[in-house]
């Protein structure tokens, strides 16, 4: 589930600033904007390269070449925390709206446009049985509910799953649905001491029911935003932490350590860590950790360098699951081997299609375009993947019926 892009505009002087002094490029120069995004001057690329790493563990775990890699999402739920504490609980004063059009320009169009183009070239082909289920996966995706059909309808890890192309979007769900919860927080707790004692009290809460639904062996707690929150909740208290004074060679070793806990978990962590069990604890420190040292030398050899894949890890998050879905419909058996490494090299070409046509078009136009014209596309987002949901949920409805 990768975190979303930072908004502009950032403080200066805070070293852990993922952009600290943003200067968004003319409209219309591909090339500035890519380089701008690809190769900043101005930002913590070893965070978009820890992005990067995560995104790679949960590619090579859905390929089935990594066993671990799912503690990819924990990573970026993390992140996510992160970045939406400063967003929301840090900016002076708090721009609802602005923060609600951030999200949507953010996240909306390259979702609604790989429901809508798996959908068009999946469904009239598909089982009738698989077609219901199919379609109304992708309704319960546009409208940040996917975690709460997956929970009802199959296991994540089970062999079944390889038949749904939306089933990955439950961990956007959670992610919308933590971005809620934090909007509500910085609308109704204007102080920080009261934010520092709600985020303390959700960590405790969240770590107590995720613990719970470990020690029951609940494993469809695995899609459950009470079961993650905790997870969200340590990013955004990144902010409100001590910041570490450590000797050079000290934080070195301290960063290495967690890169190597991170790299560690995804090669060697069974399906029974996680979440819920208590082993997730250790990746989600270790990213802590990261982001809380700035500039080292480690970050800039180990990190920095998975910097651009960081970038587009959300579209590459959207359409790596897709493309191994398709892939094992088309060919009637699972992919592996060098079939699934030419299936993940033609996703990455989508992806970065998806990150340059897509992700950037939005996110550029919500910078420069007025703020009528923005909220109206805002609204007009919204209500395409809502009429898109409908039709979505009517062509389930109709393949049941018959």
């Amino acid at each position: 589930m990768p975190a979303a892009l930072p908004d502009t505009g950032a403080r200066h002087g805070n070293p852990l600033m993922l952009q600290l002094n943003p200067t968004p490029p003319a409209p219309g120069r591909w090339r500035t904007i890519l380089e701008n995004d690809f190769f900043p001057k101005n930002r913590r690329r070893d965070i978009d390269g820890l992005r990067g790493l995560a995104i790679a563990l949960v590619v090579l775990f859905h390929a089935g070449w990594l066993k671990g890699g799912f503690i990819g999402v924990d990573v970026f739920v993390v992140i996510s925390g992160y970045f939406m504490g400063r967003s929301a609980l840090m900016q002076h004063p708090f721009q609802p709206v602005r923060f609600v059009c951030r999200r949507l320009y953010r996240l909306l169009p390259a979702l609604l446009c790989m429901v809508a183009l798996v959908s068009a070239g999946m469904l009239w082909w598909v089982l009738q049985s698989d077609r219901a289920d199919i379609a109304l996966n992708g309704a319960y995706a546009l409208v940040y509910l996917s975690n709460i059909w997956a929970s009802g309808h199959v296991g994540y890890f089970q062999g079944q799953a390889v038949a749904y192309p939306f089933l990955h979007t439950w961990s956007l769900s959670l992610e919308m649905q933590f971005y809620a919860i934090i909007f509500i927080m910085a609308l109704l707790l204007p102080l920080t001491r009261h934010r520092r004692l709600v985020l303390s009290a959700i960590f405790s809460a969240s770590a107590a029911y995720c613990a719970y639904a470990w020690h029951t062996g609940d494993s469809q707690a695995y899609y459950n935003i009470l079961d993650r929150l905790w997870q969200f909740a340590l990013g955004t208290m990144v902010w409100m932490l001590p910041r570490p004074k450590l000797p050079r060679a000290a934080a070195d070793a301290v960063y290495a350590a967690a890169v190597a806990v991170i790299v560690g978990a995804g090669l060697f962590y069974p399906l029974s860590y996680a979440c819920p069990s208590w082993m997730t604890v250790f990746p989600c420190v270790a990213v802590v950790l990261i982001i809380m040292l700035p500039d080292t030398r480690v970050g800039r050899w180990c990190l920095v360098p998975l910097s651009p894949l960081g970038v587009i890890s959300y579209s590459v998050y959207l359409w790596h699951w897709p493309g191994i879905v398709v892939a094992n419909y088309l060919l009637f058996f699972q992919v592996h081997g060098a079939m699934m490494a030419g299936v993940l090299a033609l996703v990455m070409v989508v992806s970065l299609l998806s990150y340059v046509l897509v992700e950037r078009t939005g996110l550029d136009y919500e910078d420069r375009a007025p703020v009528a014209a923005r909220n109206r596309g805002a609204a007009l987002l919204v209500a395409a993947c809502l009429g898109l949901a409908a039709v979505l949920a009517y062509i389930s409805h109709v393949s049941r019926v018959h």
